[in-house]
C-alpha cells in the first residue's frame, strides 16, 4: 500500500504543472489582442514540447504501469513534435500555414493517443472521465486549425486561448482533486 501511495503523490504534481502551463498559455492567447498568428504557433508548439516532455518522463518513472508504452509514445510524439516545430517556426524554414497544419495533426495526434490509452490502455484501473475529457479537448484544439481555414472570419488565436484555458483549468482541478493522494491516505499506510 504504501508504494502505491508513493507512486501517486508525485504524479499530480507533473499533471497540475501541466495544467497550470496550459491555463497560462490560453490566458496569454486570450488577452494578447492582436499579436501575431505565429503567436498562437509558438504556444501550440510549447504546449505540445512541455506536454510531450512530462508524459514522457511519467511514462519512464512508472514503467511497469497500465498505459505507460502509451505513455512514452505519445510522449515523444509530443515533445520531439513540438520542439521540432519551434525550431522550424524559429528558422522560417515552413510557412505559417504548413506549421499551423502540421501542428494541428501533432495535437490530434497526441489527444487520440490519450484517448486510446484513456479508453483501452488503462489496464485494470478504473475508468476516469478526465483524461477522456482533456483529450477531446485536445482533438478539438487541433481541428480548429482544419476549421479556421474554411471559416473567413474565425478567430483561431482567441478560440485556441480559450481551449487552452479550458484545458488547463481540467487538469488542475484533475490534479487537485482526484490525483493529489489524501493525507488520511498517507496516514493509513504509514
Amino acid at each position: 500500500m504504501t508504494a502505491k501511495v508513493s507512486a501517486n503523490s508525485n504524479a499530480w504534481i507533473w499533471t497540475l504543472l501541466r495544467g497550470i502551463i496550459a491555463l497560462v498559455l490560453g490566458i496569454f492567447l486570450i488577452a494578447g489582442g492582436d499579436t501575431a498568428m505565429a503567436t498562437t504557433a509558438y504556444v501550440l508548439a510549447t504546449y505540445l514540447a512541455i506536454a510531450g516532455g512530462a508524459q514522457t518522463f511519467s511514462g519512464l518513472l512508472n514503467r511497469r504501469a497500465p498505459g505507460s508504452v502509451t505513455d512514452r509514445i505519445r510522449g515523444l510524439v509530443g515533445l520531439v513534435g513540438g520542439v521540432a516545430m519551434l525550431l522550424l517556426l524559429y528558422f522560417n524554414v515552413l510557412s505559417l500555414s504548413a506549421a499551423f497544419t502540421i501542428i494541428a495533426v501533432l495535437v490530434i495526434a497526441f489527444g487520440l493517443l490519450g484517448l486510446f490509452e484513456s479508453l483501452f490502455d488503462r489496464g485494470k484501473a478504473y475508468f476516469r472521465w478526465m483524461p477522456v475529457i482533456v483529450n477531446v479537448l485536445l482533438v478539438a484544439m487541433g481541428a480548429l486549425v482544419f476549421y479556421s481555414r474554411s471559416a473567413a472570419g474565425f478567430n483561431l488565436q482567441l478560440w485556441t486561448g480559450v481551449l487552452l484555458a479550458l484545458l488547463g483549468t481540467a487538469i488542475v482541478v484533475y490534479a487537485y482533486f482526484v490525483q493529489k493522494p489524501s493525507p488520511q491516505l498517507v496516514a493509513d499506510s504509514v
